[in-house]
C-alpha cells in the first residue's frame, strides 16, 4: 500500500487498474453523450446525388446572357427522383434539396426569374454550377465520419441519422455506487433531526458522475442504514458495479473508517493520502473487478478528489483520454496565501485577447460550497508557493467536460 503519495502517482495506480468497457448496441435517439465503440465511415456520398440549393428552375446548357428563355419541359416535386434528362434551352422547376435532372448546368433562384407561359426568362447571368449542392461535397463515400472515442453531440446525432443509421455501438456506462458514510448526514427529502444536516455530496457526486458519463446504480447512507447493511448491500451489488465512491466517515486509531470498510469486503487498498489540499485524506482499494474511492466528506475538497481522481478513472473506462488539461494563465485576483503544501485553488479560468486569465473564487475553505460555483479550473499551487499576485502567471488544470475544443477533439 502506498501512504502520501503523490496526485500523479496516485492517478497512474487508478488508471492501471481500470480498463476500457465493452460494448452496447442502443438506438440512435439515445445515444446523444455516449461514447463510440466503433469508428462510422460513409457508407455513401451526402448527398448522394446533386441537388438544389433554392427554389427555382434547374437550366440546361444555353445562352448565359440576361434575358435568356428558357422551356420548362417539368415541375419536379420534392422527394421524386427525376426521370428527365435536360436538353439544350430546356428548364425544369425543382425545389431546394431535390434532386436535379441529368444535364442540369445551373440553378436560378425563383426572384432572379420571370415565367412567361411555358417559358422561364432568366433576370441574371448564368454561371455554371451556380446554386447546386454537388454530390459528396459534405462527406465521400468511405470517409471517416466519426472516429472511435467520439462522445456523441447534436451534430454527430444529424450526421449518422442523414445515413440511416438507427442502432450505435456506445461504450457501456460505469455503474457507480455512492457511499454517504457521515452519521450525521440524511438525504434531501428527509427533515433532518438536531445535529443532522443535509447531504449536499450525494447530490454534486450524481452529478459529476453523469456529467463524466457514468450511471449512478444506487446512493447508500451508511448511517441511516448501518455499516453493517451497507457491507452487504455493496457486497451484493459489486459484481455489477466498477466504481464506489465513499464520501464523508471518520479518522481514528489510525485507522480510515473507509479502509476499515475496505477490510471488510475484502479489498486491497492501492493508496491512503495523497499530496494536496484540499482532500489529502482520501484513498483506494479494489476487489476483483470493482474500484473503492474514499473522499473527503467537506464538500469543496470532496469536488477536488472526484475531478483529480474520479473523472480520470471513469474517462479510462470509457477509452477516452484521462490526462489532465493544463494551461498556463495570469491569476487575475492574486492568492494571499502561502501554500505549505501542494493547494488546488478552486477558480474560473477565460480565454481573452490577451491570452488565458483566470479568478481566484470566494470561499477557499475545504468546507465551503462558495468556492465551487462558477468554478471550471483548479490553480495548480506547488508546496511551498508564496502568495500569488495579481497578474502572475500560474499553472491551471481546466475540469471536465470543458469544451471540445479543451478536450482536444476540434
Amino acid at each position: 500500500m502506498n501512504s502520501g503519495i503523490s496526485l500523479e502517482n496516485a492517478r497512474e495506480i487508478l488508471i492501471e487498474n481500470c480498463n476500457i468497457l465493452k460494448g452496447e448496441i442502443i438506438p440512435l435517439n439515445q445515444a446523444v453523450n455516449r461514447i463510440l465503440l466503433q469508428p462510422v465511415y460513409a457508407a455513401h456520398d451526402l448527398p448522394a446525388k446533386a441537388q438544389s440549393a433554392v427554389d427555382g428552375f434547374a437550366l440546361g446548357k444555353g445562352p448565359d446572357q440576361i434575358g435568356s428563355s428558357y422551356e420548362i419541359i417539368a415541375d419536379l416535386k420534392l422527394g421524386s427522383f427525376p426521370q428527365i434528362c435536360l436538353e439544350y434551352n430546356q428548364a425544369a422547376a425543382v425545389s431546394t434539396g431535390g434532386i436535379l435532372p441529368a444535364g442540369t448546368v445551373a440553378v436560378v433562384p425563383v426572384e432572379k426569374a420571370r415565367l412567361e407561359q411555358q417559358q422561364v426568362i432568366v433576370l441574371e447571368q448564368i454561371k455554371p454550377g451556380t446554386n447546386i449542392k454537388a454530390a459528396g461535397e459534405d462527406f465521400k463515400q468511405n470517409e471517416l465520419l466519426l472516429s472511435a472515442g467520439t462522445q456523441l453531440d447534436y451534430a454527430d446525432m444529424a450526421l449518422l441519422a442523414s445515413y440511416g443509421i438507427t442502432d450505435v455501438e456506445v461504450v457501456l456506462q460505469p455503474r457507480v455506487a455512492i457511499v454517504c458514510l457521515s452519521a450525521n448526514i440524511v438525504p434531501v427529502g428527509t427533515e433532518p433531526e438536531t445535529g443532522q444536516i443535509w447531504d449536499s455530496n450525494g447530490p454534486m457526486i450524481n452529478a459529476l458522475v453523469t456529467r463524466d458519463g457514468g450511471l449512478v446504480c444506487s446512493v447508500i447512507y451508511s448511517g441511516i442504514i448501518g455499516q453493517g447493511k451497507m457491507i452487504s448491500q455493496l457486497s451484493r451489488e459489486m459484481d455489477n458495479l466498477e466504481v464506489v465512491i465513499f464520501t464523508g466517515g471518520t479518522f481514528q486509531d489510525g485507522e480510515n473508517e473507509t479502509e476499515a470498510v475496505m477490510k471488510a469486503l475484502n479489498a486491497r487498498v492501492l493508496f491512503r493520502e495523497v499530496e494536496m489540499q484540499p482532500g489529502s485524506h482520501s484513498a483506494a482499494g479494489i476487489a476483483d473487478h470493482c474500484l473503492l474511492m474514499s473522499l473527503s466528506g467537506n464538500p469543496a475538497a470532496c469536488a477536488v478528489n472526484y475531478n483529480m481522481l474520479v473523472t480520470p478513472v471513469i474517462q479510462n473506462l470509457l477509452g477516452q483520454n484521462s490526462d489532465y488539461k493544463r494551461i498556463k494563465a495570469r491569476c487575475m485576483t492574486g492568492y494571499s496565501k502561502k501554500s505549505g503544501s501542494r493547494r488546488m485553488v478552486r477558480g474560473r479560468a477565460y480565454c481573452t485577447e490577451n491570452g488565458w486569465e483566470v479568478e481566484v473564487l470566494p470561499g477557499q475553505k475545504p468546507s465551503m460550497l462558495r468556492s465551487l460555483l462558477g468554478c471550471n479550473a483548479f490553480i495548480d499551487l506547488p508546496a511551498g508557493t508564496p502568495p500569488v499576485e495579481a497578474g502572475e502567471e500560474v499553472s491551471v488544470i481546466l475540469l471536465s467536460p470543458g469544451s471540445d475544443y479543451l478536450n482536444g477533439r476540434y
